[in-house]
């Protein structure tokens, strides 16, 4: 009997229980916590970032750049290579900035770009989650123009709204488990969040 396929875009890296039957209570839980490593990497990640913080504007590249990331997966159509492709974004951004070249310009043609490629391939063109790509994208991008226009005292704000609105985007990906590798989506929403909570209690506080 042949498997059945798996559907088009769904992750590869689901962190299901699995087949825990039979085996020590100990062993069952060292499996359920390392199975939730994607959280305590971004709790690290959150707890090293928040005790260094400046006005919170160093974030904003968090909910945008994912953004970008997620648009090209979708219309590359590949989950697998979700954290390989989140790594050389990453670097791209550091050396761009090392070169002290604005990255923003960039990441907008990029945007621009891939929603006219998902069109034409139709990946973009499939309904729910990938139909939602290119406005999200353009979304986050408008959003952090925005960010970039308004005061330093109201621009830290509105990157923590624009975490949380990530981490939200995040959870969808999560759950669906399409598109992105859960893990990834599982990282990036526990650090959105951590971050973008932190951030707004830190500027209350200040």
């Amino acid at each position: 009997m042949i498997p059945p396929s798996r559907a088009p875009g769904a992750a590869t890296d689901p962190t299901g229980d699995g087949d825990v039957a039979g085996k020590p209570w100990w062993l069952r839980a060292a499996l359920a916590v390392g199975r939730r490593w994607p959280t305590w990497l971004a709790l690290t990640c959150a707890a090293i970032s928040l005790a260094d913080v400046g006005d919170g504007l160093e974030y904003m590249i968090l909910f945008v750049l994912p953004a970008t990331g997620y648009l090209f997966l979708a219309v590359v159509d590949r989950p697998r290579i979700t954290w390989v492709v989140a790594v050389a974004a990453m670097a791209t951004v550091v050396v761009l900035r090392t070169l002290d070249i604005d990255p923003w310009p960039a990441l907008a043609v990029v945007v621009v770009a891939l929603a006219a490629v998902g069109l034409l391939n139709d990946r973009l063109r499939r309904p729910r989650l990938y139909a939602l790509q290119s406005p999200g994208a353009l979304a986050f991008m408008a959003f952090g123009l925005v960010v970039l226009s308004v005061p330093a005292t109201v621009a830290g704000y509105l990157v923590a709204i624009g975490l949380l609105g990530h981490a939200a985007w995040d959870a969808m990906h999560w759950r669906a488990n399409k598109i992105v590798a859960r893990s990834f989506a599982e990282w990036c929403g526990v650090l959105d969040l951590v971050l973008g909570v932190g951030l707004l209690a830190l500027l209350l506080v200040r």
